[in-house]
């Protein structure tokens, strides 16, 4: 099964796209986040591109589990999505998620304003690869 995920930000959404099967993420170019609706006509086009089923949208709770500040626009955002796609939208854990994208990005590129241009991206990669962890746990 192909998944995108979505890393959403007020300012930039980072995508990526895998498939459940080789559980392997891929991310995919930032999108600008100009305002909703073409935030989510370029998510569109990437389900139809990549014959995606499922998405998955970073949801930011704290370390002990609790709903994170930014947890209400999120929740607003995946409201939205849902029913603008014709594919299950559900919410992963990003807990550390920017963390990881920090040192693996740091592994690509040392300057902190290139590395920005892909950190977004790069967590919605981690995001995804444990929601392929989760699924494979059962």
């Amino acid at each position: 099964m192909k998944v995108l995920a979505v890393d959403f930000g007020s300012r930039r959404v980072g995508l990526a796209v895998g498939d459940s099967l080789t559980r392997v993420a891929t991310p995919l170019p930032l999108i600008a986040a100009r305002d909703r609706r073409a935030v989510v006509e370029e998510i569109r086009k990437r389900v139809e591109d990549f014959e995606v089923e499922r998405i998955v949208v970073g949801y930011p709770l704290n370390m002990n589990g609790s709903r994170g500040p930014a947890c209400a626009a999120v929740d607003r955002f995946i409201g939205f999505l849902s029913k603008r796609v014709t594919v299950p939208v559900n919410r992963v854990d990003e807990k550390l998620s920017s963390f990881a994208a920090e040192e693996l990005g740091k592994e690509i590129e040392r300057d902190f304003r290139k590395r920005r241009k892909f950190l977004d991206s790069v967590a919605a990669q981690v995001i995804l690869e444990r929601f392929f962890e989760e699924e494979a746990k059962g």
